[in-house]
C-alpha cells in the first residue's frame, strides 16, 4: 500500500512540475503565429487579403485601418497595426505592452536576432534603436526598444517610396 501511495504521489508531482513548465518564451509566443520578419511581406497586400490572413483578436477597423491585439503570456498582450492606402499595406507596426522588462528584453533580443539573421543583414543600432533596410531602400524596419525597463517596445514596418 504504502509503494501504491509514493507512486502516486511521483505521479502527480511529476504532472505539476510538467504543467507549469510547459510555457513557451515570449518570443516563441510572439512569433508562433508569424515571424516578426515574415510580416514584411505584407506590405502591399491589400486591407482584404490582411483581414484574411491575420489571427489576432480584430479591435479596430477603418478604411484605411486593420488593428489586431494578441495575448501573451498570462495577462500581456502585443498590438499589430496595419495602415493602407490606394497601392495596399504600406505600415506595419508592433506596439507591445508586457509587465515584465525582461520579457519585453526577450522578445527585443529574439526580433535583432531573428532580423540580424535575414536577407536585412546587421542593423544599425543607435540610442535604443535598430533600423533595417533592404538593399533597394524600398523598405525599412524599426526597432524601438528604450522603454523595456517599462516592458514596451514599438516596431515598424515602412514601405519606403
Amino acid at each position: 500500500m504504502k509503494k501504491i501511495i509514493n507512486s502516486t504521489s511521483i505521479l502527480i508531482l511529476l504532472s505539476i512540475l510538467v504543467s507549469c513548465g510547459g510555457k513557451d518564451s515570449y518570443y516563441k509566443q510572439f512569433s508562433s503565429d508569424k515571424t516578426f520578419s515574415s510580416r514584411i511581406s505584407d506590405l502591399n497586400k491589400t486591407i482584404d487579403e490582411i483581414r484574411g490572413q491575420e489571427n489576432g483578436k480584430l479591435i479596430k477597423e477603418d478604411v484605411d485601418l486593420l488593428k489586431y491585439v494578441y495575448e501573451i503570456g498570462e495577462n500581456d498582450t502585443y498590438i499589430v497595426a496595419y495602415l493602407f492606402d490606394e497601392k495596399g499595406c504600406y505600415e506595419i507596426g508592433v506596439d507591445a505592452y508586457f509587465g515584465k522588462e525582461t520579457d519585453a528584453n526577450i522578445v527585443v533580443t529574439g526580433i535583432k536576432t531573428e532580423m540580424n539573421n535575414s536577407t536585412y543583414g546587421e542593423a544599425i543600432e543607435d540610442n535604443n534603436l535598430c533600423r533595417w533596410k533592404n538593399d533597394a531602400l524600398s523598405i525599412s524596419v524599426e526597432l524601438d526598444y528604450k522603454n523595456t525597463s517599462r516592458g514596451l517596445f514599438l516596431a515598424t514596418i515602412f514601405a519606403n517610396e
